[in-house]
């Protein structure tokens, strides 16, 4: 892994130009919505067994219309249900970039850590050997090391205890 990502950088031009291409995804589907999380959890989320419900509804409303009832619009149901199974095509590639995307972000994450720690270790030595300015950089670095400093109440000895033996 390390050595496919070496070499690699995204350059201002690769990441501007992602960026437009991001940005005509979008334009080219401009019913897409944003929800809050509590709009997300009052909506009826499809799933296989609903997805079929779905349509066999849509295909019996199709050669049942005399049955569909007055308030509802079989052909906006029709409508809805084929943009959802379009979104569902357009979401599985999505999805496995934004995977591949977040996976290489991890490597390179790691990589990037791990030889951090590998220079904050040679600091540190150098440091211990008193060579010029690595006191100043190891003082600099270790901040990410300390632990929080914890308020608890000191534990309460045996022999103080109210507790009576018998």
């Amino acid at each position: 892994m390390k050595v496919l990502l070496e070499n690699s950088v995204l350059t201002a031009e690769a990441v501007n130009e992602i960026e437009a291409k991001i940005a005509e995804i979008e334009q080219s589907m401009p019913y897409l919505v944003g929800l809050s999380t509590n709009d997300r959890i009052k909506l009826n989320v499809l799933g296989q067994k609903s997805t079929q419900f779905v349509q066999r509804a849509v295909e019996s409303s199709r050669q049942n219309p005399k049955l569909s009832p007055s308030f509802m619009d079989a052909e906006v149901l029709e409508r809805n249900f084929t943009l959802y199974n379009q979104l569902l095509k357009v979401l599985e590639p999505v999805q496995q970039l934004e995977r591949m995307i977040t996976d290489t972000m991890m490597v390179a994450g790691n990589l990037a850590y791990t030889d951090a720690l590998n220079y904050y270790n040679t600091v540190k030595r150098a440091a211990k050997s008193n060579v010029p300015g690595a006191q100043a950089v190891s003082e600099n670095l270790k901040t990410r090391f300390r632990q929080a400093t914890r308020n608890s109440a000191p534990a309460e000895d045996a022999n103080t205890s109210n507790v009576s033996q018998a």
